[in-house]
Order: structure tokens, then sequence, then C-alpha cells
């Protein structure tokens, strides 16, 4: 029987490509990783590794077995965080996944008030597009996700919990003046303008193509498109004359996007509401309703015209 310790050293010196890197990390000597790598091969009947220039790689059945070594590391990691949190006077972690945007707005600031409070929960955050995070919600690696409603998945055994309305919403640069004396602007005005994209493979209904024929633009093509990240986004209005569709409220909210102005349409752009993801049969679970509740009276208490 194959040695769960033996198949997590596999797997760090598969990792780092080095028997004596490895050997350092886990504080053993080269030989006895020699011999567990050995001790492997004998059992599985084949060579594992193979020595190159410079280090080692995996061969046949080395990956796999490297890739199982990873899962006992990581389960041993699941274990001492566990240990910590229950000597830290913890109950438990809770996995949370907050989409970009959220994340440059106003969670910062939920976190900062969390630390402050007597919380039996410990909090992992995650950020990444709305669409990864459902799918690790739907794994089970994730019990909370923020993200808006509308997403583009089949969502049979999740639930929603709506947090507050929201709706897209144009947004420029300091450096254009477009809109920027709050007046209602035409789509003849923005037909000229340059664009970037925020979410553009997010998972959320609606693409940028679409939006702009809602606006009324033809042949309109973002230049650069972002996924995952709002920073580079924000960095670029504030650099150029370039135009941006975005969560209007999250906008708004975004200390990064405070030199932003919203530019006012006359017709009304799609919807974006945000809301609390979480799988059905976890909704009534204490830890995920003190994430709500906890959520909602930061949002009602801290945001200026919250509604």
């Amino acid at each position: 029987m194959l040695d769960p310790k033996h198949l997590y050293w596999l797997s760090e010196i598969v990792d780092l490509g080095s028997f004596s890197h490895a050997a350092q990390k886990l504080n053993v000597t080269q030989p006895t990783l020699s011999r567990a790598v050995q001790v492997i091969e004998s059992q599985v009947g084949s060579r594992v590794l193979e020595r190159e220039r410079y280090g080692v790689r995996p061969i046949g059945i080395g990956l796999r077995l490297s890739e199982a070594g990873r899962n006992i590391a990581a389960f041993r990691v699941d274990a001492e965080n566990a240990v910590d949190l229950w000597r830290g006077g913890l109950h438990r972690e809770v996995r949370i996944g907050v989409g970009p945007m959220l994340a440059a707005s106003f969670m910062g600031g939920f976190f900062s008030c969390i630390l402050k409070e007597k919380t039996k929960y410990a909090m992992r955050v995650v950020s990444a597009t709305a669409s990864w995070l459902i799918d690790q919600l739907n794994e089970g690696n994730l019990e909370i996700v923020l993200a808006p409603e509308q997403i583009n998945h089949f969502q049979d055994d999740l639930v929603q919990h709506k947090i507050f309305e929201d709706q897209l919403a144009i947004f420029a640069g300091p450096g254009n003046n477009i809109g920027k004396s709050g007046e209602t602007v035409e789509p003849s005005e923005l037909q000229g303008q340059e664009w970037i994209a925020i979410g553009a493979l997010s998972g959320i209904f609606g693409s940028s193509k679409e939006i702009f024929a809602n606006i009324g633009l033809k042949g309109i093509t973002a230049k650069i498109s972002f996924t995952g990240d709002i920073l580079m986004a924000a960095e670029i209005l504030q650099r150029t004359k370039t135009l941006c569709i975005m969560p209007q409220k999250l906008g708004q909210l975004s200390p990064i996007l405070k030199n932003t102005h919203l530019v006012r349409v006359s017709m009304e752009l799609p919807r974006r509401d945000i809301v609390i993801w979480c799988r059905r049969n976890d909704q009534f679970r204490p830890e995920i309703q003190y994430f709500h509740n906890r959520l909602q009276t930061y949002l009602a208490a801290e945001i200026p015209d919250f509604p």
C-alpha cells in the first residue's frame, strides 16, 4: 500500500523540480527522499521521475501520483487550519467568493468591520469572475458567493438572496468631458468614443455588443476587455478618454473609480442586481445566516443613502 507521506513528498519534488529543494522545504535529507521514491517505484512497478539537466520531472504514473500527493497536502493543510481555528476559539472557516467589482467597492470596508467583532467564524475570501465563483460554489469549494443575479449557468441546486438593486451605466474618466455636466447624452455623441470592457467573460447575461446595440450604437468594439480584474481598467479610465460600462452603484462606491463620472443616457441599461448565492441545502446554516445579516446591517449603516 502506498504511503501517503511518500506521495506528499513526491508532489513536493515534482512541484519544486528538485530533490534538494524539496528536502530543504520538508526538512529531510535527500537520501531519505530518494529512498521514498524508490519505494513508490517498487510498489507500482514503474519509474515515476526522470532526471533532467536542471532537475527532475514526472513520467508515466508519476504525474498522477504527484497529483494525489497534492490532494494529501491540501487535506493536511485543512486539518492544520481546523486545529488553529479551534485553538483560536473559532467554530469554523467560511469560504466566500466575491466578484471583482464588489471587491473593488465596499467589501474591504465590510471585512474591516468584521475584524473588529467577536465573530465565531474565520473567513477565507476569494475574488474572481462570477462564473468561476459559481462553479466553485457548485463544486462545494465555497459556501457563499456575492455576484450579480444574472449568471449564465444552470442553478437548480443554488438559491440567491438579493442584497441590493443595481443596473449598468456608462462611466468616463476625468480626461473625458462627455456627460460631465450631468446632462443626458445622446447616442450620437457616444458613437465616436473609444471603449474598454469589464467582465466580458464573467458569465453575466448580455455581451458588450448587445449593450451597445441597446444604447443605439453600431459598429462599436471594446479595444481592451478585462475579466477578473478592475484595477487595470480603472487606471485606463484615469489616464485616457475611454468609456466603460459597469454596474452603476458599484462603480460609484468604488474608491479606485472616485475620479470617474457617470454618463447619463436617455435609455435604460440592463439590471445588474447583486445577490448572495449559496447552496439550497446550506441557506439556513448559522454561519451563512450570520454573514447575510451582518452584510445587510453594514450596508444600511455605512453607505449613505443606501436603499
